[in-house]
């Protein structure tokens, strides 16, 4: 057994290694891992030993004050996610891009992106400001960050104008000299102008330096800033105070008026230069006071203007919007609901109880007539609720992760599981009695479960009630069942603890989980610890085993019970035991599902929950009072052991340590990805500073391989976790990048790792959208605005997939040709060299295809045909030519018979359908002819015949063609062996 130590070199380690037998064997399997840790993208050690990560946010606790920006056609629109801006389309809800930046700044909650807006000089460009002070210029189209602007100071608000050339205004949070937060608010923000355009020397830099900075002005507590829309002037709410400016002479800088109550929002109307201004008593006033005759003598002073008010909220106004033609004005609040104000006539319309408090509101309007106007209100909870203008009724909602930071104690869990085969995310919703089930892949939010209903409201002014929390969840590998452990404390109310375990199953039948058994007090009077699923191989019978703090293991699986009418499936309890009479902390089984390993306080127990027994006892006096344990290795041979500050690996077949490790810093987590011979634990050190409290604002990832107790690589992140899970691969020993995925302190969800886990064909991926093959119907941002690629297939199936680019290399030419990709734009088709050969191959094709065999009846009397043999090596040499048919022979006989074909020698006339030749109608597809006449044909319809492989169609045959493939047109089609041909015809 070898212990290592955090502060111990490589070297040292290797040295003593070298001194043993056993110790070399571990070395060469140690340098036998570096090429699978190159697979997994670990980077090795740098000199300090640690490395930044990279990491981006899933979703954000805490909801955007930013409404929906629609593109001009209002096909999509942007949603700021904590450092990254959504792009949804409005039609499907869905997430078909995503714009992401790494921020320059240290901590990684300043760099939340705090407000959007699209540029007025190029509808294709989205600017950004965010906490870190760079204003970003995106062109949202392919995806690309094309500038990042060095503001200097936190940006919170943005706005400018298509008259203003490549100038926008901005609101940049000055910091407090002293530190504190407050101060820096009573301080002030300050109003610039910012260039877009960069100075030459920093073009290629990060982060560039723009060419012109211009301070306006200062205000306090700003809530909302905008443009005019004839772009004269601009105005800004914050405080009690409305700061107004002329756009075209800002040397005079802010004009105040002032107002009775403090400001929550401003809305400027869409063509008229007016505003609206909603305050925190509910009241919404209409200010008419920007005129040309304007003055600026007095800037400093403050002001009064005459306004218009318009009152039915009881709480603060949060969002106000005035509709495209300027007719209505929307307000919302506290009160969950959305009033519609005719403010010609002072009318108004309400549209109650949208789900949730509003917090911005924006306008859905493709601007064509081609779709229903509709509002679109931002809730408190995340949620995106879309109202139809004519009905006044919620169409549909748009619902995004609900992460509520103020019900995460500082000493509370929060429940965090992955289905590893669907990639799907089970996590605690906005109230601790409710979960939601979350896909990273697509950025979707699948389903909440109400785990515990729940008294929500309470009376006022008294204490709320304690609710139910889901403190933990446990999911099998089928993802059929679904357990958790929900618990109260009702000791205030005289009721003890409150324990219940819920077990789940999924209905695919109404996709929804269906509440199968409910056991409470699984435990007893005391709390459950750990829950856990076996992974239930072939011909193993699917257990839960769970521990508690009653020093007990219990196994539970399933029961079938029969009746005449029905059987009933649940669950019920299978086994209990303990070993000392010892707290057991964790429950977990290995791999294959036939061993359970128990944490004890100072052991870790092996039973074989078939037979209850236990068979061996892993201890190690260095690692006490265990915590949590893994299974490692890529057959799960070892078992690593973890307490605070050290762990213990632990080898299964020879039941000895194989190493042990000390930490400096305690150890948070411990994690391990099935497969792999990698596993890593966690530590988030205490940063000391001199002006106050030590916090924790980073997190450590160690790795160590199962032959090595020297870390592998050690990398961080700057933040610090409540709650980590490891990401696993959808399949045991895939070779993929490892990775984790974290709730952090503030409550928002993270992705740490290298590996991308968007899905790529769902296109929430900063790459270009127009690269981008979908696997839906519905087009992508790019196709949308430039046209459909002719190129790219965007197909699900495999015989599509290749339907556009020809395969060259085969024997069968191509048959398949996608005759719409003519009809988009020139720029976008393939070269001609590309399409010549699949267009002719395929219409020559068609035409064989389209050629058939004709079989008729011939009326002619037997005594006037005659037999005729060709030799068979004639016919071998065209055996793949077309047979000429007693039918075409006859068309050709009665047109040169015809007078009106006839003219004088030399003369060539012009072709004319005889005048008796009469067009029969078709009946079922077939044409319907008048019978013969003394033995003839009735006279019938001239059709030329074909030429070059194309057949002209006829009217008047009595059955299908069923003719061989045509031949080559430079060859001379000959009757085959025993054709029967007339004599006239021969003469």
């Amino acid at each position: 057994m070898r212990e290592a130590k955090e502060d111990e070199k490589p070297d040292a380690i290797n040295a003593d290694k070298r001194k043993s037998r056993k110790g070399k064997r571990k070395e060469r399997a140690a340098v036998g891992m570096v090429p699978e840790l190159s697979r997994a993208t670990i980077a090795p050690i740098s000199k300090d030993g640690i490395q930044p990560w990279k990491w981006f946010s899933l979703a954000d606790s805490r909801v955007s004050k930013q409404a929906a920006i629609f593109t001009n056609d209002a096909k999509y629109f942007f949603i700021p996610a904590s450092s990254s801006v959504k792009i949804y389309s409005s039609a499907t809800g869905k997430v078909v891009s995503t714009l992401r930046s790494h921020s320059r700044a240290s901590s990684g909650s300043s760099d939340r992106v705090t407000c959007l807006m699209i540029n007025p000089s190029n509808s294709f460009q989205l600017l950004t400001g965010s906490g870190d002070g760079v204003l970003r210029v995106w062109d949202y189209i392919d995806a690309v960050l094309l500038r990042s602007i060095d503001v200097g100071h936190p940006i919170s608000h943005l706005c400018a104008h298509r008259e203003m050339e490549d100038r926008v205004f901005l609101i940049s949070r000055k910091p407090s000299k002293s530190g504190n937060a407050k101060a820096a608010i009573e301080e002030g923000y300050a109003v610039m102008r910012v260039s877009l355009r960069i100075t030459t020397a920093s073009i290629r830099e990060t982060i560039q330096k723009s060419t012109e900075i211009n301070i306006i002005g200062k205000v306090r507590s700003p809530v909302g800033m905008g443009v005019a829309p004839s772009g004269k002037w601009l105005v800004i709410a914050g405080g009690n105070k409305i700061y107004i400016t002329q756009v075209s002479n800002i040397k005079f800088g802010l004009t105040k008026f002032s107002c009775p109550d403090s400001l929550t929002c401003l809305s400027f109307h869409p063509t008229e230069d007016w505003f609206a201004t909603g305050d925190d008593l509910g009241q919404i006033r209409l200010w008419y006071y920007l005129r040309d005759d304007l003055t600026f003598e007095k800037a400093s002073r403050d002001k009064s203007a005459p306004t218009t008010t318009l009152h039915w909220h009881a709480h603060a106004v949060q969002a106000l919007e005035f509709t495209p033609n300027g007719a209505y004005l929307l307000s919302g609040g506290e009160e969950s609901v959305l009033v519609i104000w005719q403010l010609h006539s002072g009318k108004k319309e309400f549209v109650p109880r949208v789900g949730a408090p509003i917090r911005t509101i924006s306008i859905y309007d493709t601007g064509d007539g081609t779709q229903e106007q509709e509002y679109v209100l931002g809730l408190s909870d995340g949620t995106l609720a879309f109202v139809k203008s004519s009905t006044l009724k919620l169409s549909r909602t748009i619902a995004r992760v609900k992460l509520e930071a103020p019900y995460f104690t500082s000493n509370s869990t929060i429940p965090l599981t992955m289905h590893a085969k669907s990639r799907n995310l089970f996590l605690p919703s906005s109230h601790p009695s409710s979960l939601q089930i979350y896909s990273p892949v697509t950025s979707s939010l699948l389903l909440e479960l109400e785990v515990s209903p729940s008294n929500r409201i309470s009376r006022p002014y008294a204490k709320p009630l304690e609710p139910c929390r889901v403190n933990i969840i446990a999911i099998s590998d089928c993802g059929n069942w679904l357990g958790t452990i929900d618990s109260r404390d009702g000791s205030a109310e005289g009721f003890g603890l409150e324990v219940c375990l819920r077990i789940w199953h999924w209905e695919e039948s109404d996709q929804l989980w269906d509440l199968n058994t409910r056991i409470d007090q699984p435990h007893g009077n005391y709390a459950v610890n750990s829950l856990s699923f076996n992974p239930a191989a072939s011909g193993q019978d699917l257990m839960l085993a769970s521990t508690g703090d009653d020093n007990q293991i219990k196994t539970w699986c399933i029961r079938t019970t029969q009746t005449k009418d029905e059987h009933t499936v649940h669950w019920v309890l299978r086994s209990t035991f303990s070993y000392r009479n010892q707290r057991p902390t964790q429950a977990l089984w290995c791999p294959d599902g036939t061993v359970l390993a128990v944490a004890q306080t100072s052991c870790v127990t092996l039973w074989t929950v078939k037979t209850n027994t236990m068979f061996a006892t892993l201890t190690n006096g260095e690692v006490n009072p265990i915590t949590r344990i893994v299974f490692a290795g890529k057959n799960g041979r070892y078992i690593c052991a973890a307490t605070h500050s050290a762990f213990a690996l632990f080898d299964l077949l020879r039941v000895e340590v194989t190493y042990t490790f000390r930490s400096r810093q305690g150890i948070k987590g411990l994690f391990s990805w099935a497969g792999s011979d990698t596993f890593a634990i966690s530590r988030e050190p205490w940063t000391v500073y001199a002006s106050g409290p030590a916090v924790r604002n980073e997190t450590i990832f160690s790795f160590f391989s199962v032959f090595s107790a020297t870390p592998i690589s050690q990398r961080n992140i700057p933040h610090a976790l409540r709650e980590c899970i490891a990401w696993q691969p959808q399949q045991p020993g895939l070779d993929s990048k490892l990775s984790f995925v974290a709730v952090t302190l503030d409550g928002s969800l993270v992705h740490i790792g290298d590996e991308d886990i968007q899905n790529r064909e769902a296109s929430d991926d900063p790459r270009s959208l127009g690269q981008v093959a979908t696997s839906s119907a519905q087009p992508s941002l790019f196709q949308d605005i430039f046209g459909k690629s002719a190129v790219l297939d965007y197909s699900t199936t495999p015989q599509a997939a290749n339907k556009y680019i020809p395969d060259l290399g085969s024997s069968h030419p191509q048959t398949e040709i996608d005759w719409g990709l003519l009809d988009g734009p020139s720029h976008l088709l393939p070269p001609a060299s590309i399409l010549f050969e699949p267009l002719l191959t395929s219409m020559l094709l068609r035409a064989e295809m389209e050629t058939t065999p004709v079989v008729t009846e011939d009326p002619t009397p037997v005594h006037d045909i005659m037999v005729i043999d060709v030799p068979e090596s004639s016919n071998r040499r065209h055996s793949t030519g077309r047979t000429i048919t007693d039918q075409e022979i006859n068309e050709l006989v009665d047109l040169f018979r015809d007078p009106s074909f006839r003219g004088p020698r030399g003369v060539v006339q012009k072709l004319k359908t005889p005048p008796r030749l009469q067009k029969h109608p078709e009946v079922n597809g077939k044409p319907k002819t008048n019978g013969l006449t003394n033995g003839h044909h009735a006279a019938m319809e001239t059709s030329p015949l074909k030429l070059n492989g194309i057949h002209r169609s006829t009217k008047n045959m009595d059955t299908s063609d069923t003719s061989e493939p045509t031949h080559p047109p430079s060859q001379i089609p000959m009757p085959t062996i025993g054709k029967k041909r007339k004599k006239a015809l021969m003469a």
